[in-house]
């Protein structure tokens, strides 16, 4: 799916495991590593893992894609609907789930790009709302919804053992689509 001359959404299939756990390899640990006692090795291992990534892409709601930037594999984009959190509603909506560039890209309007096909693809569906999670210790991603029109709604801890204390504060972010 080309979404410009230069930026184009690649399906990831199920025998891309591979490839997608070392892309975010690459761009999780180069962002988050210092939340995770480990690295972040406990958490890439279970999100990309080959039976999590089957489960993932096995679901009708689910919409999982390699992000190309001039024919190179810089990050990945996955949203979800119908889809609301469990820890407040949000009707009708999409999730965000996942949009994860390698820093390099960061600046050339990639992100915003993406956005603007998460917020087309919704209104196609018809859906209300586009919601997401938010690391509150990342505020330059945190500055960047809020650019985009995503409000703070909720916010609550992680659980994750080796998610260090002072990094597990999450926001719930909401934008309405008009």
């Amino acid at each position: 799916m080309n979404l410009s001359d230069q930026l184009k959404l690649v399906p990831v299939q199920a025998d891309d495991q591979s490839i997608l756990f070392q892309l975010m390899e690459t761009i999780y640990k180069s962002a988050y590593s210092e939340f995770w006692e480990d690295g972040g090795d406990w958490y890439l291992n279970l999100i990309y893992n080959p039976r999590q990534v089957e489960k993932e892409l096995a679901r009708s709601r689910s919409h999982y894609f390699f992000v190309e930037w001039n024919d190179q594999k810089i990050g990945i984009l996955k949203y979800d609907y119908p889809f609301s959190p469990r820890e407040i509603s949000i009707p009708n909506a999409m999730k965000l789930h996942r949009l994860y560039l390698h820093q390099d890209s960061h600046g050339k309007g990639v992100a915003k790009q993406l956005i603007h096909h998460c917020e087309a693809e919704a209104r196609r569906a018809n859906l209300d709302f586009i919601w997401l999670e938010a690391m509150s210790k990342k505020p330059q991603a945190k500055r960047f919804y809020e650019k985009m029109g995503f409000e703070t709604i909720y916010q609550y801890t992680l659980s994750f053992d080796l998610l260090l204390p002072e990094n597990r504060e999450i926001e719930i972010m909401r934008k309405r689509i008009s």
